[in-house]
C-alpha cells in the first residue's frame, strides 16, 4: 500500500486499556524466545499459511525494527495481570486513501478464544478510526478459517470477495482460497449502536 512521506506523519505511541488486556507499541525490549516460538506453532503456521521457521529472539528484534510506527504499526497485546505478551496487531496504513490493512495474531494458545478478541476490538478499532483517522480497515482471511470469518461478519465487517486458488500453501502443493473483508467507519459505528448485549 502506498504511504505518504514518512516525515509528514507523526510516530504513534499506542497505549490502550482493554479491560483485562493492554495494547501498546512494541519495542525491541519486548522481543522474546516465547514470541519466536509462536512461529513454530502448528496452528499459527496453518492460519498464517507460513512455512515452519526456527526463529530466535534476535530475529524478533529485527522484525520489530522494520516498523516505523508511522505507516507501519506493530502493537503488542499484553495480559494486564502478569504482563505477558500474548499476541500482536500489525497495521499497514495508506494515509492518502485513509485505509489500512490489519493483521492479528494471538500467539499464546490458551488465549485463542473470542472473549479476548471481544475485549480488545472495541478500543482498538475506535483508535484506528477516531485517532488515526482511517475510513476503512481491510483484512484477508484464509477461506478455511470459517470461524474467524463468521466472527468478523457478526462484528460488522463486510465480505468483499473470495479469490479462489489465490496463494500457494507453504505446507503442501495446494492453492488456497482467500477471503477479503472490510470494515468502514460508518459500519463500525452502526454495529456498536446496535450490538447485542454481552
Amino acid at each position: 500500500m502506498a504511504a505518504a512521506p514518512a516525515d509528514n506523519i507523526p510516530k504513534r505511541e499506542v497505549r490502550l486499556d482493554c479491560g483485562d488486556y493492554l495494547l501498546r507499541t512494541v519495542t525491541a525490549d519486548d522481543a522474546s524466545e516465547r514470541w519466536a516460538g509462536w512461529m513454530s506453532d502448528a496452528k499459527n503456521l496453518r492460519l498464517l499459511n507460513s512455512a515452519p521457521k526456527a526463529m530466535t529472539r534476535h530475529d524478533i528484534v529485527t522484525y520489530i525494527k522494520q516498523f516505523d510506527q508511522r505507516s507501519h504499526l506493530l502493537i503488542g497485546i499484553f495480559e494486564k495481570r502478569g504482563g505477558s505478551q500474548i499476541g500482536f496487531f500489525r497495521l499497514d496504513i495508506d494515509h492518502r486513501l485513509k485505509r489500512c490493512l490489519m493483521f492479528l495474531l494471538i500467539g499464546e494458545q490458551k488465549y485463542r478464544h473470542w472473549s479476548v478478541t471481544d475485549d480488545i476490538r472495541g478500543p482498538f478499532q475506535d483508535y484506528i478510526f477516531d485517532v488515526l483517522g482511517i475510513n476503512t480497515i481491510l483484512a484477508t482471511v484464509l477461506d478455511s478459517n470459517q470461524a474467524m470469518i463468521r466472527y468478523m461478519l457478526k462484528s460488522g465487517w463486510a465480505f468483499d470477495k473470495r479469490a479462489d486458488r489465490h496463494i500457494k500453501s507453504h505446507t503442501s502443493d495446494a492453492m488456497l482460497d482467500v477471503c477479503f473483508l472490510s470494515l468502514s467507519h460508518a459500519a463500525w459505528k452502526a454495529w456498536k449502536k446496535n450490538r447485542p448485549a454481552r
